[in-house]
């Protein structure tokens, strides 16, 4: 489903990532352990074609992440940055990736129920607690049911109970 080919990150004279060579197949669960600035933010960023890689390749259901964007489409994503919508209400961030995935909004209750946010669903997400906001961006993540679900720092923010 993933792989990566020689693929090498550089930030000027800076190696993020040195010649990596990875493949994820269907079914894998893979994790990356390393210590901050060992490059495994800026590998998910790149195998989701955020990033490009300096050197090497990168493909995804056996195509160029790069080039095409229907991949892109079919993986779900929680970044260690939060980028929200602060000025939307979390039903209206939801409900906005829905209309483009061509999710029914059925399916936005759906998720708030299930990620017991319904009873906030029409507060301001700049009035959410980081955790709160980290479910909101878990949401966002599975809420076409994506074929692919990358995760950096999932549970940030999040106390024990609300890693469940």
């Amino acid at each position: 489903m993933i792989t990566l080919k020689d693929v090498t990150k550089k930030y000027g004279k800076f190696t993020a990532v040195d010649n990596l060579n990875l493949e994820i197949e269907e079914g894998d669960s893979f994790g990356f352990l390393g210590p901050n600035g060992a490059g495994k933010t800026t590998t998910i960023l790149m195998a989701v074609g955020i990033l490009r890689p300096t050197y090497g390749e990168i493909k995804v259901f056996d195509k160029d992440i790069r080039r095409e964007i229907e991949i892109k489409k079919r993986i779900g994503v929680v970044s260690e940055q939060q980028y929200l919508y602060n000025n939307m209400t979390a039903y209206e961030y939801l409900n906005f990736f829905a209309e483009l995935y061509d999710v029914d909004s059925d399916r936005v209750n759906e998720i708030l129920d299930y990620m017991r946010l319904s009873d906030v669903k029409n507060k301001l997400l700049k009035e959410y607690s980081k955790g709160m906001r980290q479910k909101i961006s878990v949401a966002r993540a599975v809420l076409h049911d994506p074929d692919i679900l990358i995760l950096d720092e999932p549970a940030y923010g999040l106390d024990p109970k609300g890693v469940k």
